[in-house]
């Protein structure tokens, strides 16, 4: 970047038609710490990617588009199950397979400061990454199964959270999230940093919308609006119009609550020059589609809405606290390691699922070439790419708050 506005600049202007004050949280949550700023601005990864990709990029499949470390969680399935995968599929889009493994390395690379680790258990803990993602790939290919990450099937870390997140099921989620009125009949807790009031007439159409699809799933009694509130979660989609809704469940004592987020084109799509093969009525239903694909097993609720002009991606929400949130392993290094070398399975299992059946063999061929090495060449300059780009933008930021 040219000087400490540039990239200061270029970010407001990405933002720019996006709600202002949530857009001025976004911009002090990027000043926070490297890690943060590289979560928040995939945008710049993907201008990046002519630049970055290795020579031999691997095989064309269907992507996250923004794979990142505190990119997977725990949930429940359409089937009441509970499963660790990849949890967010906004910028899916059709790339080369290093795309997403370029990103999440130079993402455990970022996060190795964040959480105090030497540079040689950040390189350590990357190269397990892509160790175990080139094992998941070739053990699949070979035995014919592509694994997932359920209960029981496993021991370590990512169990532990797994195991977490089934006992608390969506029980603990409301008591978190919610109260009850004089009627015995819970209401989103108003808060203004997670869950702000919004005007009558936007929850009004939010309603109407989640209603209307409850009807025609058959499901009307279920998808009754109990509330409707604003919601502010993650750094990258912040200042999009996104919504928490409670709904009566279907039955007694089982509300549920979903999330209602705006669906926008993948941000990384303009650096990306491989053919979009397949194409959507609406960006939700890309989003939609993609997490089906990718996922092991579906998220329970995950669908595709419209309402007011804009696309929406209606999912069940996900507790906070089934994030993969490794950050809390930092001081053992031991599991730690652990967990990564189960996220680099997952990626594998989800490359393998993105592929057509034919490009499988491809995909495990280029695994077991140089293609790893390249990666994590591409991995280490973005990485160093980053932090110049978040100290210019931190600069500029205190520069403009001094204004």
């Amino acid at each position: 970047m040219a000087d400490d506005h540039s990239v200061f600049d270029e970010i407001v202007a990405f933002n720019s038609d996006r709600d202002p004050d949530l857009v001025e949280r976004k911009l002090t949550r990027l000043s926070e710490s490297a890690f943060t700023f590289f979560r928040g601005t995939d945008h710049l990864f993907g201008k990046a990617w002519p630049a970055l990709k290795p020579n031999d990029s691997g095989p064309a499949i269907l992507c996250c588009g923004d794979l990142h470390a505190d990119n997977f969680g725990a949930y429940q399935t359409e089937e009441g199950e509970f499963r660790f995968d990849i949890n967010d599929f906004d910028e899916a889009l059709f790339a080369p397979c290093s795309f997403d493994l370029v990103r999440c390395t130079a993402s455990l690379l970022l996060a190795g400061e964040e959480w105090h680790l030497s540079p040689l258990q950040t390189n350590g803990i990357a190269l397990a990454f892509l160790d175990q993602y080139r094992a998941a790939v070739t053990e699949s290919l070979r035995t014919g199964v592509i694994g997932e990450i359920a209960p029981g099937s496993g021991a370590g870390p990512v169990w532990k959270l797994l195991n977490a997140t089934a006992s608390g099921t969506q029980a603990a989620l409301l008591e978190q999230t919610t109260e009850r009125g004089k009627n015995g009949t819970r209401r989103i807790t108003p808060n203004p940093d997670k869950y702000p009031k919004v005007s009558d007439k936007r929850a009004d159409k939010v309603r109407e919308a989640i209603e209307a699809f409850g009807v025609s799933i058959g499901h009307a009694k279920a998808y009754r609006v109990l509330d409707v509130s604003g919601r502010i979660a993650g750094v990258g989609g912040l200042g999009l119009r996104r919504y928490a809704v409670l709904i009566d469940g279907g039955a007694a004592g089982h509300n549920r609550l979903l999330d209602v987020k705006e669906a926008r084109p993948s941000c990384v799509l303009p650096g990306v020059d491989t053919p979009q093969v397949e194409h959507f009525p609406s960006e939700a239903q890309r989003i939609v589609s993609a997490q089906r694909r990718l996922q092991a097993k579906p998220l329970r609720g995950l669908a595709a809405l419209e309402f007011g002009g804009r696309a929406y991606r209606l999912r069940e929400m996900i507790p906070e606290e089934s994030r993969s949130n490794l950050k809390h392993l930092q001081d053992q290094p031991g599991e730690l390691r652990q967990a990564l070398e189960v996220v680099g399975q997952i990626t594998g299992w989800s490359h393998l699922r993105g592929a057509r059946p034919e490009q499988r063999p491809m995909l495990a061929r280029w695994a077991e070439g140089a293609g790893m090495a390249a990666v994590l060449a591409a991995a280490v300059r973005f990485a160093d790419q980053t932090l110049q780009d978040f100290t210019a933008y931190q600069t500029a930021f205190r520069a403009q708050k001094k204004r």
